[in-house]
C-alpha cells in the first residue's frame, strides 16, 4: 500500500500560504463524487501527529484542493504533491482520459487550522461543486505531473521504508514531466476555479 502518511510531514510541505486569518471559503478535493450533499468525516492523519483522527478536511487554495483530488488517478504508485500543481509519480495511471475528479467547497465554519490546511471535527455541507477533468488539466498546465525515469525496486520494503525511499528518490531522482500528445495545444478551456 503506497500511503501518504506525514509525507509531507517527511518529504516537505504541500505547498500554500500559511493563513492568519481564516476564509470565508475552504476546499476539499476527492476522486469521487459527493452525492449526499456532504463532506463526510474520515480517519487521517495531521501534521505532527502519529495517531489519525476522525475528520473533514479542506484548504483554503482551490488549487490545493484540485491536485490532491487528481493526485489518485493520475498516480499509479507512489506519489507527491509539491506546491499546489505539481506531481511526482513513480509511474502514469493508464486510467486517466475521461477521469473526473471533483473540488468541493464549503463554508469554513467549524475548521480548525492545521499549518496551510484545516479540519472539522463534524459532517460539512458541501456549497458547490466544480468537476475537474483530470487530463485537460494536465494539458493545459494546471496540473504539472513529472514521472520518475529510474527505476526503484521498493519490493519486500516495509510502508515507513518504501515511504522514507520514496521521499530521497523525489529529492535526487530523475524525473520527466509527462506531457500527454495533445498537450502542445494552446489552453483554450480552463477550469474554472475560484482563485484563478
Amino acid at each position: 500500500m503506497q500511503s501518504m502518511m506525514n509525507c509531507g510531514i517527511i518529504c516537505g510541505n504541500l505547498g500554500g500560504k500559511n493563513m492568519t486569518e481564516k476564509p470565508k471559503r475552504l476546499y476539499h478535493g476527492s476522486r469521487y463524487e459527493i452525492t449526499d450533499g456532504y463532506i463526510r468525516k474520515k480517519s487521517a492523519h495531521i501534521n505532527g501527529m502519529r495517531t489519525p483522527i476522525t475528520a473533514a478536511f479542506a484548504t483554503p487554495s482551490y488549487r490545493h484542493a484540485r491536485l490532491y483530488a487528481a493526485m489518485r488517478i493520475i498516480s499509479n504508485g507512489w506519489k507527491w504533491p509539491k506546491g499546489i500543481d505539481t506531481l511526482y509519480v513513480e509511474r502514469i495511471s493508464p486510467n486517466i482520459s475521461n477521469s473526473k475528479a471533483y473540488v468541493y467547497e464549503v463554508s469554513s465554519d467549524g475548521f480548525i487550522p492545521d499549518g496551510d490546511d484545516y479540519y472539522c471535527l463534524n459532517d460539512v455541507p458541501i456549497l458547490k461543486t466544480y468537476e475537474i477533468d483530470v487530463m485537460q488539466e494536465i494539458r493545459n498546465g494546471n496540473i504539472k505531473v513529472y514521472v520518475l525515469q529510474d527505476k526503484v525496486n521498493f519490493d519486500g520494503l516495509t510502508e515507513e521504508e518504501g515511504l522514507a525511499l520514496w521521499c530521497k528518490t523525489c529529492k535526487t531522482g530523475n524525473f520527466k514531466r509527462y506531457l500527454p500528445e495533445e498537450s502542445n495545444q494552446i489552453a483554450t478551456f480552463l477550469s474554472k476555479g475560484p482563485d484563478r
